[in-house]
This record gives structure tokens, sequence and C-alpha cells, in this order.
């Protein structure tokens, strides 16, 4: 039977019509699908301008941030480098300030309902106020004095012993290989290193807040040491004496190692009342970023110079739309 041609006729605009009406689909799917794409690339490309002109604008407001700190020490230094201590003002945090009173010269804190607007903390703490590791070296041979406080400090905050054997002993394996300049082992710079030297995760957690890495040997300043660490150093000390010295310097900061009740012969170099290293730690919130900043500043008279610095830097916002924008990609 032969196909009618009037009927093929008929349906032929029918079929042209469909053909068009998919075409046009589409050709609307391609170009939402082009619009899309280059909707978000333009989207990617301000959110990453925004995020590195916020990271560039905090550096520069670091680097300010940074000189007043340095300027409040060697202040301190003028008026009373004798006796360092927790109520100077050096020592007093600043929290959540905004930056526009900070430009302006003022200390008004942040308004509770101004959490958008750009502001800074700070905080200037007593190095010395922790045992310092390098204080375990004594030439190229473990110091017996500082060895039996490390080892006090370890069994009052119930750490493994044998943490402290390893670190030691690879203590002295780095120093004599760095005196030496044998091969690319070199002495850790900063705490967070110490790591390095075979510590867990764990043990440097538990002694972050007693233990630093200075570059050079160096007293514990008395007037800001923990109770730990004065249990520590002072083995005759019970906690409740260390607790009593604690409570007598907030409001009478202690003016010599004498009013501590440590005579001269017993001090050994281990103990003062005052300082030459300071930790610096500095955040900047910029809109979605937050910039932070940890450093080590050396004090010799009023002249403060900056050992080293470390900075990190977190963008919440745009970090979690890209997630988002990669958990539901075109």
């Amino acid at each position: 039977m032969r196909p009618d041609p009037i009927r093929q006729a008929v349906h032929l605009p029918y079929r042209a019509a469909g053909s068009a009406l998919l075409a046009a689909l589409l050709t609307v799917a391609l170009v939402a699908a082009f619009a899309s794409q280059a909707f978000w690339q333009e989207w990617r490309s301000i959110e990453i301008e925004t995020a590195d002109r916020s990271r560039l604008q905090a550096g520069w407001l670091l680097g300010g941030t940074h000189d007043w700190a340095r300027a409040r020490l060697s202040d301190d230094a003028q008026r009373n480098g004798a006796v360092d201590h927790a109520g100077e003002a050096w020592a007093q945090p600043v929290a959540r300030l905004p930056l526009d009173a900070f430009l302006a010269g003022s200390a008004a804190p942040a308004d509770a309902n101004a959490s958008a607007s750009p502001f800074l903390s700070q905080q200037v703490s007593d190095a010395q106020g922790k045992m310092n590791v390098l204080n375990l070296l004594e030439g190229q041979t473990l110091s017996p004095l500082w060895l039996q406080a490390f080892d006090k400090l370890f069994e009052i905050l119930k750490l493994p012993p044998e943490q402290l054997i390893t670190l030691t002993n690879n203590l002295l394996q780095a120093s004599a290989r760095s005196s030496a300049q044998v091969g690319s082992v070199l002495l850790p710079q900063q705490s967070t290193q110490l790591v390095w030297l075979g510590l867990a995760p764990t043990t440097l957690d538990a002694l972050q807040a007693h233990v630093t890495l200075l570059p050079s040997r160096t007293p514990v300043n008395l007037n800001s040491a923990s109770v730990e660490v004065l249990q520590s150093l002072l083995p005759s000390f019970k906690r409740a004496e260390a607790q009593r010295i604690v409570v007598l310097r907030l409001s009478t900061p202690l003016r010599s190692v004498a009013d501590a009740g440590i005579s001269a012969q017993q001090s050994n170099g281990q103990y003062s009342v005052n300082s030459r290293y300071f930790e610096l730690h500095t955040e900047i919130w910029l809109g979605s970023v937050s910039v932070a900043e940890n450093a080590l500043l050396q004090r010799d008279g009023t002249n403060v110079r900056t050992l080293w610095r470390r900075r990190s830097v977190v963008e919440e916002k745009t970090a979690h739309m890209t997630s988002l924008a990669l958990q539901n990609p075109l």
C-alpha cells in the first residue's frame, strides 16, 4: 500500500515545528548553561579580588599593630625595665577593638551590634614565663638542673617520661649536627616545631602553656610563671606555696628573686623578675577574612626587634561558597 502523499504533506509542517521547538529548547539550555558558568566565573573573580584586597589591607594593619606593640614594650623599658609583670600596660589584652578606634588612637570597646565591622585583637605575653627547652643544653651535654625541672614538669602534667627522654636525646643530636653544620638537620625555632624532636602532638599541646623555645638560654620570670612551672623550678615548693606566690604577685609584683623566698645561692640563674623575650599574637577581621599573626620579640634596653613572624589567613565566606560550588558543579 503506497503512502498517501496528501497526508504526508499535512504532517510535514508539524514535524518541522517540533524540530524547531526542540532546537530552541536546546539553544536556551546551552545559553543558560554558558550564562551560569560565566556568572560563576565572574563571582569567583570578584571573591578572589576581594579576598586579596582584604589580605593586603590586613597585612598593612598587621604591620602597624606590630610596631605599636614594639613601641609599648620600648616605652615600658624606659619607665620600669627592672621588673616585668602582668599588671603593666604592655600585658593588657586588646579585645575586638574597632579599627577606626585604633586608627584614631582610642581604646573604645567594640559595639556588640557591629560584628561585621573590621576590628582587631592583640595580646603581648611574657615568653620567659615559660621554661625554655634550650635551657636543657649546657654546651654539648644536658644540664642536670634543668633536666630535673623538666622531669618534674612532666610528672606534674602526667606526661609519659619516655617523651622527655626522646626530646632530650633528639635535642642533643640536633644541636651537635647544627654546630658541626652536618646534614640538613636544624634546631627548631618555634615551640610548635618541637614535634621535630619526637614529641607527640598531644604531649606538645599539654606543654604549650608552660614551655617555650627561645634563641638562647633564659631564666624564668617568677612574675609570669604558671603554678606548674613554679613547682617544677622549686622542687621544695608544694602546690600551695606556688599558688601563694601567684596570688601575692597579683597585688604586689615581685621586685627581686628574694621576694619569692629564694636566696642567691638557690637561684643558679634559673629565675628572674624581668624579661627580654615576648610573644605577640594579633588577629584582624576584615569582612569574611581573618588574618592572624604570631611573632617573637626581643627587647634589649629600649631596642625591640622581631626575631620571627608567622601569619595565617582564614577566608570563612569564600571557603564556604567555594565548597558549595564544588559540591554542585554545573
